[in-house]
């Protein structure tokens, strides 16, 4: 065996191949490297991708340099542990030159939290840190190509451990022009790529994947992370703001063109006036007033990132904001836009999902630039969460051609007509409102790029016209319709690339499965209220990639089959209520991926669909006073009839009731607490009382 460790060159294998000549003698070569695109050039290769080690994992090997091999931590030391493990991202690499170093300090806490509050700068100071581990990491820096190492520093403007949306991250570094434009590709499919070759050379970790497989968020471990503070520092590429200490000293003099602020600090506009910033995002509440003063002063803006914040309005003066590119008040209180953002003539995003903004101003016609537009807010209907109902939009909105991703609009007939002008759409959410189903086919049609489609309805009665469609979009990878179709596509079998599919649909005659079981990337089917047969049968070979399905309110269904070889990955499972089905399943042991499985049979018809709202905050909570403070704020809110706290650092807050409005216990918690951020929104399948 021949074992080349921690090779770097793309071209290695050209170099060495022809002195190692295969005679099929069973010797075997073995390569290590932190950049996936070598392990991906040479052929024949098996490739072990190595993954972060679990907290118990982690923990062992730390004890074991730590404390010696048989040693345990001691319990005084667990929790500081545990921390400093997390601070090393559970990398093996990290974790082993940590404990060489706290070998040789005392076992007490004082020292051990000294230790972790000063890691930061023991990584430019300490030699045995810098050269065992902080010059490994650097190097996957340093071997970047020159236009993606500002992207890599754009971590330093969120806070430590901070899980980061893929799509939020890729916009911001759009609106920077930190993306090079291509001109076979989009701006969104270069930052993509961007994100993925950061990946393969360990310099990222993704955090969550869709179902699909897709990386959805990811974050920067603890090492990785202060080292990427630490290079910012030299370059002035950002300043943080988040210490109560904070200096008040203006940044008029330097040329810091992107503030982060982490913590609300007094007098932070006078730390910041006189600056030449570019862009800001914020992290913590700040007073209104804020906004009206920041606007003002700062007409060089790029990038104004307040999600989830307390700032709860925009004010007129928005419109002088000529450079700025990106705008993003997801998860905010803020009710109306002003007519001058009909100014902003440079937006590319604006983002105001989970806000309150029911109508959009005529002047949104002149942005022509907008390539994202997301805008709706929840609504919970019965037992559905729905996931957006339509704003209003006024005559005009056709012009706006560089249109990409758009959610949600209601759109009546003369509405669905113009849009049809935007050609561009890859993603798109309709709420259908008097009669304008019959042209959705139409317009289906002309968008060749569209990947994703959601329809929805003021009414389940809506007509969805659909059937007559002679060739369906090639991209589609997501399809979700509410309404009536009187008749199921025969079409959606040539949807090759569709991965998700959300139906909630009356009037249908036939059996929705006898379309759908052929598709060969589906990996997640939920049908609602969708079939009305009494026995439901999964035949071999149906479904190959089917990993989670929902069968909901099904109320004739008295019998499920499943044969051997039908639906053979999926994972979870989730069927009712359907009051006639009862124990009638047969061939579930023919599963075997099954991780999850919930039947609901046993509710009436009368009680059909009466859950209970669950909702998930991470809140800012460092102290047992506030955690209190902030379940007795939750409990106040009406309609709300259950609250707790979850997570190691108890910092999730649940709240779970009746058809409550989260935006008002979100406000609520971020007025008296802080921070405060929406993780989940669900159904709650306990059965409200009555």
């Amino acid at each position: 065996m021949v074992v080349f460790d921690d090779v770097w060159p793309i071209r290695f294998w050209q170099y060495v191949q022809q002195a190692l000549p295969d005679h099929n003698v069973g010797s075997r070569i073995m390569i290590t490297t932190l950049k996936m695109m070598i392990a991906k050039v040479i052929p024949f290769s098996i490739i072990h991708e190595l993954e972060a080690l679990s907290l118990q994992e982690a923990m062992e090997l730390f004890c074991k340099n730590t404390f010696g091999v048989d040693a345990c931590c001691p319990p005084r030391l667990e929790k500081l542990s545990k921390r400093i493990v997390e601070k090393c991202g559970k990398l093996p690499l990290a974790i082993v030159v940590v404990g060489g170093l706290l070998s040789n300090k005392d076992k007490t806490e004082y020292e051990w939290r000294k230790f972790l509050d000063s890691l930061s700068s023991k990584l430019g100071n300490d030699p045995y840190l810098k050269i065992s581990c902080t010059n490994i990491l650097s190097n996957s820096y340093y071997d970047l190509p020159l236009h993606i190492k500002s992207c890599v520093l754009y971590f330093s403007l969120f806070p430590y451990n901070y899980s980061i949306s893929c799509g939020r991250l890729m916009r911001l570094w759009i609106a920077e022009g930190l993306v090079e434009y291509d001109d076979n590709q989009t701006l969104e499919e270069v930052a993509e790529k961007y994100l993925i070759e950061l990946i393969d050379r360990s310099l990222v970790q993704f955090v969550n994947r869709d179902i699909s497989g897709r990386i959805r968020s990811y974050k920067v471990h603890g090492l990785m992370y202060e080292i990427i503070l630490q290079k910012t520092k030299g370059l002035d590429f950002c300043r943080v703001l988040k210490e109560e200490r904070e200096e008040n000293s203006s940044l008029h003099s330097s040329t810091t063109q992107r503030i982060s602020i982490h913590k609300s600090i007094d007098h932070v506009t006078e730390i910041i006036k006189g600056s030449k910033i570019r862009a800001v995002l914020i992290f913590d509440n700040l007073p209104d007033s804020f906004m009206s003063t920041f606007v003002g002063d700062f007409k060089l803006l790029k990038v104004l990132d307040f999600q989830n914040s307390s700032l709860s309005y925009l004010p007129q003066a928005v419109g002088k904001l000529f450079h700025l590119h990106y705008l993003n008040r997801r998860n905010t209180g803020v009710e109306i836009l002003p007519k001058s953002i009909g100014k902003l003539v440079n937006l590319e995003t604006l983002d105001l999902k989970m806000s309150r903004v029911k109508n959009l101003p005529a002047e949104i016609k002149n942005l022509k630039k907008l390539r994202y537009l997301r805008v709706y807010n929840l609504h919970i209907i019965g037992d559905v969460i729905g996931t957006g109902r339509g704003i209003t939009i006024q005559k005009g909105f056709g012009t706006l051609t560089d249109l990409q991703k758009l959610y949600f609009v209601r759109a009546d007939t003369e509405v669905l007509k113009e849009l049809m002008m935007l050609r561009k759409l890859r993603k798109f959410g309709i709420t259908l409102t008097n009669g304008s189903g019959k042209y959705l086919c139409d317009f289906i049609a002309k968008m060749e790029h569209l990947e994703s489609l959601i329809v929805d309805s003021t009414s389940r009665k809506e007509v969805i016209d659909i059937e007559c469609m002679s060739s369906p979009p090639r991209y589609l990878k997501r399809l979700c319709l509410t309404g009536t179709v009187k008749k199921m596509p025969i079409w959606i079998r040539e949807l090759e690339d569709v991965n998700r599919i959300d139906l909630d649909l009356s009037g249908l005659s036939e059996d929705p499965i006898s379309i759908l079981h052929s598709l060969p990337n589906l990996f997640e089917l939920r049908l609602k209220d969708t079939y009305h047969d009494k026995h439901l049968h999964f035949k071999d070979g149906w479904f190959p990639k089917l990993q989670q399905l929902s069968l909901l309110i099904f109320r004739g269904l008295e019998l499920v089959t499943i044969d051997k070889g039908a639906i053979p990955d999926l994972r979870h499972l989730e069927i009712g209520p359907s009051p006639l089905l009862k124990d009638n399943i047969t061939g579930i042991e023919h599963l075997g991926n099954l991780e999850g499985f919930k039947s609901i049979y046993k509710l009436s018809s009368t009680v059909m669909g009466k859950y209970l709202l669950k909702i998930v905050l991470k809140v800012a909570l460092h102290s047992d006073n506030r955690r209190y403070e902030a379940m007795e704020i939750a409990a106040a809110v009406d309609g709300v009839t259950l609250v707790a706290l979850e997570g190691e650092e108890k910092d999730r807050l649940v709240a779970i009731g009746d058809q409550f409005d989260p935006i008002d216990l979100i406000c609520a918690i971020r007025k008296k607490i802080g921070y405060a951020e929406l993780i989940t929104v669900e159904k709650d399948h306990t059965v409200r009382n009555g």
